[in-house]
Protein backbone atom coordinates (compact mmCIF):
# COMPACT_ATOMS: atom_id res chain seq x y z
CA UNK A 1 0.00 0.00 0.00
CA UNK A 2 3.02 2.63 1.28
CA UNK A 3 4.04 2.17 -3.02
CA UNK A 4 0.67 2.87 -4.45
CA UNK A 5 -0.48 6.31 -6.03
CA UNK A 6 -3.50 7.69 -4.35
CA UNK A 7 -6.03 9.71 -6.07
CA UNK A 8 -4.83 12.84 -8.43
CA UNK A 9 -7.30 14.72 -6.21
CA UNK A 10 -5.36 14.28 -2.80
CA UNK A 11 -5.02 17.37 -1.38
CA UNK A 12 -2.75 17.58 1.70
CA UNK A 13 -3.08 20.67 4.61
CA UNK A 14 -1.44 22.08 6.81
CA UNK A 15 -4.20 22.79 9.24
CA UNK A 16 -4.18 25.94 10.77
CA UNK A 17 -2.62 26.05 14.73
CA UNK A 18 -1.94 29.20 17.24
CA UNK A 19 0.97 29.64 17.43
CA UNK A 20 2.47 27.16 15.14
CA UNK A 21 1.27 27.91 11.62
CA UNK A 22 3.20 31.37 10.67
CA UNK A 23 4.49 32.15 7.69
CA UNK A 24 7.89 30.74 8.57
CA UNK A 25 6.89 27.79 9.25
CA UNK A 26 4.14 27.53 6.50
CA UNK A 27 7.31 28.05 4.29
CA UNK A 28 9.05 24.92 6.03
CA UNK A 29 6.27 22.79 5.23
CA UNK A 30 5.93 24.29 1.51
CA UNK A 31 9.11 22.61 0.75
CA UNK A 32 8.10 19.46 1.05
CA UNK A 33 5.15 19.73 -1.64
CA UNK A 34 2.00 20.37 0.93
CA UNK A 35 -0.60 21.27 -1.17
CA UNK A 36 -2.31 24.15 1.06
CA UNK A 37 -1.13 25.77 3.74
CA UNK A 38 -3.62 27.73 6.41
CA UNK A 39 -2.45 30.87 8.71
CA UNK A 40 -2.98 30.48 12.35
CA UNK A 41 -6.66 32.06 13.32
CA UNK A 42 -6.85 35.42 13.75
CA UNK A 43 -10.04 37.80 15.01
CA UNK A 44 -12.03 39.04 12.59
CA UNK A 45 -12.87 42.07 15.30
CA UNK A 46 -9.47 42.34 16.01
CA UNK A 47 -8.56 42.82 12.28
CA UNK A 48 -11.51 45.43 11.68
CA UNK A 49 -10.23 47.27 14.74
CA UNK A 50 -6.63 47.74 13.37
CA UNK A 51 -5.16 45.17 15.97
CA UNK A 52 -1.57 45.67 14.86
CA UNK A 53 -0.30 42.16 16.11
CA UNK A 54 -3.30 40.53 14.36
CA UNK A 55 -2.22 42.14 11.12
CA UNK A 56 1.04 41.10 12.24
CA UNK A 57 0.20 38.17 11.76
CA UNK A 58 -1.00 37.91 8.57
CA UNK A 59 2.45 38.81 6.99
CA UNK A 60 3.05 36.10 4.46
CA UNK A 61 6.05 35.25 1.60
CA UNK A 62 5.25 35.27 -1.80
CA UNK A 63 5.86 31.26 -2.48
CA UNK A 64 3.32 30.32 0.11
CA UNK A 65 0.40 29.73 -1.63
CA UNK A 66 -2.06 28.69 -2.48
CA UNK A 67 -2.87 29.76 1.74
CA UNK A 68 -6.27 30.20 3.41
CA UNK A 69 -6.44 33.08 6.18
CA UNK A 70 -8.43 31.39 8.64
CA UNK A 71 -10.60 34.30 11.26
CA UNK A 72 -12.86 33.43 13.48
CA UNK A 73 -15.37 35.46 14.99
CA UNK A 74 -19.35 35.26 15.82
CA UNK A 75 -20.87 38.97 14.20
CA UNK A 76 -22.05 38.54 10.66
CA UNK A 77 -20.77 41.95 9.74
CA UNK A 78 -17.75 42.32 11.45
CA UNK A 79 -16.55 39.22 9.75
CA UNK A 80 -17.63 40.17 6.57
CA UNK A 81 -15.89 42.85 6.90
CA UNK A 82 -12.69 41.87 7.87
CA UNK A 83 -12.50 39.93 4.46
CA UNK A 84 -12.38 43.08 2.22
CA UNK A 85 -8.78 44.68 4.38
CA UNK A 86 -5.86 44.17 2.25
CA UNK A 87 -4.44 41.79 4.75
CA UNK A 88 -6.77 38.93 4.35
CA UNK A 89 -7.46 39.99 0.34
CA UNK A 90 -4.03 38.98 -0.10
CA UNK A 91 -5.01 35.18 0.39
CA UNK A 92 -6.36 32.46 -1.73
CA UNK A 93 -9.15 31.68 0.15
CA UNK A 94 -10.84 32.06 3.60
CA UNK A 95 -11.45 29.46 6.37
CA UNK A 96 -13.65 30.28 9.29
CA UNK A 97 -13.00 28.58 12.29
CA UNK A 98 -15.87 26.90 13.90
CA UNK A 99 -14.28 23.87 15.51
CA UNK A 100 -11.45 25.68 18.58
CA UNK A 101 -12.50 24.08 21.61
CA UNK A 102 -10.46 26.50 23.69
CA UNK A 103 -12.43 28.07 26.74
CA UNK A 104 -11.74 31.74 26.18
CA UNK A 105 -12.98 31.37 22.39
CA UNK A 106 -15.43 29.76 23.19
CA UNK A 107 -16.73 31.72 25.80
CA UNK A 108 -16.95 34.83 24.09
CA UNK A 109 -19.10 32.94 21.56
CA UNK A 110 -15.95 32.19 18.87
CA UNK A 111 -14.72 28.75 17.34
CA UNK A 112 -16.84 25.87 18.64
CA UNK A 113 -19.42 27.79 20.29
CA UNK A 114 -20.98 28.23 16.89
CA UNK A 115 -21.70 24.43 16.85
CA UNK A 116 -24.25 24.87 19.33
CA UNK A 117 -25.86 27.89 17.24
CA UNK A 118 -26.13 26.65 13.96
CA UNK A 119 -28.46 29.96 12.96
CA UNK A 120 -25.95 32.38 13.85
CA UNK A 121 -22.70 30.45 12.04
CA UNK A 122 -24.89 30.05 8.84
CA UNK A 123 -25.32 33.87 9.04
CA UNK A 124 -21.80 34.46 9.59
CA UNK A 125 -21.07 32.00 6.61
CA UNK A 126 -23.47 33.61 4.72
CA UNK A 127 -22.45 37.63 5.18
CA UNK A 128 -18.72 36.73 4.31
CA UNK A 129 -19.29 34.89 1.40
CA UNK A 130 -21.42 38.40 -0.09
CA UNK A 131 -18.08 39.77 0.41
CA UNK A 132 -15.64 36.93 -0.57
CA UNK A 133 -15.67 36.04 -4.47
CA UNK A 134 -13.04 33.54 -3.96
CA UNK A 135 -13.11 29.98 -1.81
CA UNK A 136 -14.52 29.97 1.22
CA UNK A 137 -13.94 26.75 3.62
CA UNK A 138 -15.20 26.17 7.31
CA UNK A 139 -13.52 24.10 9.65
CA UNK A 140 -15.56 22.90 12.62
CA UNK A 141 -15.44 19.42 14.99
CA UNK A 142 -18.05 16.71 15.25
CA UNK A 143 -19.91 18.51 17.94
CA UNK A 144 -20.26 19.99 21.23
CA UNK A 145 -20.07 15.95 23.39
CA UNK A 146 -20.90 14.02 20.39
CA UNK A 147 -21.64 13.51 16.99
CA UNK A 148 -25.19 13.98 16.84
CA UNK A 149 -25.79 17.54 14.56
CA UNK A 150 -22.56 17.07 12.28
CA UNK A 151 -23.89 15.98 9.37
CA UNK A 152 -26.70 18.51 9.68
CA UNK A 153 -24.12 21.41 10.33
CA UNK A 154 -22.40 20.10 7.68
CA UNK A 155 -25.48 21.20 4.99
CA UNK A 156 -25.84 24.05 7.04
CA UNK A 157 -22.36 24.94 5.67
CA UNK A 158 -22.98 24.08 2.07
CA UNK A 159 -26.09 25.39 2.17
CA UNK A 160 -24.91 29.06 3.18
CA UNK A 161 -22.20 28.81 0.65
CA UNK A 162 -19.20 26.72 2.01
CA UNK A 163 -16.83 25.33 -1.00
CA UNK A 164 -15.59 22.89 1.21
CA UNK A 165 -15.71 21.92 5.11
CA UNK A 166 -12.62 20.57 7.01
CA UNK A 167 -13.90 18.50 9.67
CA UNK A 168 -11.87 17.74 12.52
CA UNK A 169 -13.02 13.85 13.92
CA UNK A 170 -13.14 14.85 17.47
CA UNK A 171 -15.66 16.98 19.91
CA UNK A 172 -14.78 19.75 21.53
CA UNK A 173 -15.38 17.79 24.87
CA UNK A 174 -12.55 15.58 23.43
CA UNK A 175 -10.16 18.81 22.90
CA UNK A 176 -7.36 17.22 21.52
CA UNK A 177 -7.12 13.87 23.90
CA UNK A 178 -8.76 10.30 22.71
CA UNK A 179 -8.68 9.30 19.01
CA UNK A 180 -10.67 10.96 16.23
CA UNK A 181 -13.49 9.17 15.50
CA UNK A 182 -13.76 8.98 11.60
CA UNK A 183 -16.85 6.82 11.09
CA UNK A 184 -19.29 9.68 10.07
CA UNK A 185 -16.48 10.04 7.35
CA UNK A 186 -18.78 8.49 4.53
CA UNK A 187 -22.12 10.09 6.21
CA UNK A 188 -20.29 13.45 5.57
CA UNK A 189 -19.23 13.24 2.18
CA UNK A 190 -22.93 11.85 1.26
CA UNK A 191 -24.09 15.77 1.82
CA UNK A 192 -22.39 16.62 -1.27
CA UNK A 193 -19.95 19.06 0.09
CA UNK A 194 -16.56 18.15 -0.49
CA UNK A 195 -14.75 16.95 3.12
CA UNK A 196 -11.43 17.30 3.96
CA UNK A 197 -10.17 15.33 7.29
CA UNK A 198 -8.29 15.96 10.36
CA UNK A 199 -7.63 14.23 13.05
CA UNK A 200 -4.48 12.05 14.14
CA UNK A 201 -3.74 11.62 10.31
CA UNK A 202 0.25 10.89 10.57
CA UNK A 203 1.12 8.65 7.67
CA UNK A 204 0.15 7.24 4.59
CA UNK A 205 -1.34 4.29 5.61
CA UNK A 206 -3.88 6.69 7.09
CA UNK A 207 -4.31 8.78 4.70
CA UNK A 208 -5.14 6.13 2.12
CA UNK A 209 -7.53 4.98 4.55
CA UNK A 210 -9.49 8.84 4.49
CA UNK A 211 -9.05 8.90 0.45
CA UNK A 212 -10.93 6.09 0.15
CA UNK A 213 -13.50 6.80 2.47
CA UNK A 214 -14.44 10.05 0.39
CA UNK A 215 -12.12 12.46 1.77
CA UNK A 216 -11.43 14.82 -0.90
CA UNK A 217 -7.78 15.79 1.32
CA UNK A 218 -6.09 15.20 4.89
CA UNK A 219 -5.63 17.90 6.81
CA UNK A 220 -2.23 17.69 9.44
CA UNK A 221 -1.77 19.29 12.42
CA UNK A 222 0.50 18.07 15.24
CA UNK A 223 1.81 15.26 13.11
CA UNK A 224 3.54 18.13 10.84
CA UNK A 225 5.75 19.74 13.88
CA UNK A 226 8.89 18.67 14.00
CA UNK A 227 8.36 16.89 10.91
CA UNK A 228 7.31 19.23 8.17
CA UNK A 229 8.52 16.19 5.42
CA UNK A 230 5.52 14.22 6.53
CA UNK A 231 3.83 16.10 3.27
CA UNK A 232 6.04 14.17 1.62
CA UNK A 233 5.62 10.97 2.96
CA UNK A 234 1.82 11.18 2.48
CA UNK A 235 2.45 11.72 -1.44
CA UNK A 236 5.36 8.87 -1.29
CA UNK A 237 7.69 11.35 -2.96
CA UNK A 238 11.42 11.61 -1.99
CA UNK A 239 12.50 14.00 0.30
CA UNK A 240 15.62 15.33 2.22
CA UNK A 241 15.42 16.51 5.78
CA UNK A 242 18.26 18.47 7.88
CA UNK A 243 16.41 19.84 10.96
CA UNK A 244 19.51 21.91 11.76
CA UNK A 245 18.59 23.76 8.42
CA UNK A 246 15.32 23.85 9.29
CA UNK A 247 15.55 25.44 12.11
CA UNK A 248 18.12 27.51 10.91
CA UNK A 249 15.75 29.08 8.18
CA UNK A 250 12.81 29.38 10.80
CA UNK A 251 15.00 31.35 12.36
CA UNK A 252 16.08 33.88 9.34
CA UNK A 253 12.64 33.81 8.39
CA UNK A 254 10.87 35.49 11.65
CA UNK A 255 13.63 37.68 12.02
CA UNK A 256 12.04 39.88 8.90
CA UNK A 257 9.75 40.48 10.68
CA UNK A 258 10.55 39.99 14.97
CA UNK A 259 13.10 41.16 16.94
CA UNK A 260 15.22 38.36 18.29
CA UNK A 261 13.48 38.77 22.13
CA UNK A 262 10.14 37.85 19.98
CA UNK A 263 12.25 34.56 17.72
CA UNK A 264 13.61 33.29 20.80
CA UNK A 265 10.14 32.76 22.63
CA UNK A 266 8.99 31.26 19.20
CA UNK A 267 11.42 29.02 18.40
CA UNK A 268 12.11 27.41 21.78
CA UNK A 269 8.61 25.42 20.95
CA UNK A 270 9.30 23.95 17.15
CA UNK A 271 13.05 23.48 18.38
CA UNK A 272 11.64 21.16 21.06
CA UNK A 273 9.37 19.87 18.25
CA UNK A 274 12.63 18.88 16.12
CA UNK A 275 14.24 17.23 19.14
CA UNK A 276 11.08 15.45 20.06
CA UNK A 277 11.60 11.34 20.90
CA UNK A 278 15.14 11.51 20.12
CA UNK A 279 18.61 10.34 22.30
CA UNK A 280 19.51 12.90 24.27
CA UNK A 281 17.89 15.67 22.43
CA UNK A 282 15.42 16.14 26.05
CA UNK A 283 18.87 17.88 27.90
CA UNK A 284 19.03 20.12 24.62
CA UNK A 285 15.90 21.30 25.10
CA UNK A 286 15.97 21.92 28.74
CA UNK A 287 18.78 24.14 27.91
CA UNK A 288 17.32 26.00 24.91
CA UNK A 289 14.31 26.86 27.11
CA UNK A 290 16.25 29.09 29.29
CA UNK A 291 18.02 30.80 26.20
CA UNK A 292 17.78 34.35 26.01
CA UNK A 293 19.70 34.81 22.55
CA UNK A 294 19.48 32.93 19.33
CA UNK A 295 23.12 31.93 19.68
CA UNK A 296 21.75 29.82 22.89
CA UNK A 297 19.33 28.48 21.08
CA UNK A 298 21.21 27.26 17.75
CA UNK A 299 24.46 26.91 19.09
CA UNK A 300 23.45 23.84 21.50
CA UNK A 301 21.12 22.82 18.67
CA UNK A 302 24.62 22.61 16.19
CA UNK A 303 26.04 20.91 18.88
CA UNK A 304 23.60 18.52 19.02
CA UNK A 305 23.18 17.67 15.16
CA UNK A 306 26.98 17.53 15.07
CA UNK A 307 27.47 14.92 17.25
CA UNK A 308 25.13 12.42 15.96
CA UNK A 309 21.76 13.49 16.34
CA UNK A 310 19.62 12.00 13.67
CA UNK A 311 17.69 14.09 11.29
CA UNK A 312 15.05 12.17 9.94
CA UNK A 313 13.53 9.05 11.91
CA UNK A 314 13.55 8.97 15.97
CA UNK A 315 16.36 8.25 17.39
CA UNK A 316 15.55 5.08 19.71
Amino acid sequence: MSGEKLSDNFVTVLAPMAGYTDFAFRSICRDYGVSLTVTEMVSSKALVMGNALSRRMLYREEADKPCFCQIFGHEPSVMAESVLLPEVAKYEGVDINMGCPVRKIVGSGDGSALLENPRLASQCISAVKSKWNKPLSVKFRLGVANSDGAIDFAKMCRDSGADFVTVHFRTRKQMYGGKADFSLLPELVKTGIPVVANGDVADREQAQRLIEAGAKGVAVGRAALGRPYIFAQLKNEPFEFDAMNCIERHTRLLLKIFEERVVVNEMKKHVAAYLKGKRNGKSVVVQVMSARTLEEILTPCRIFFENGGKNGEEIK
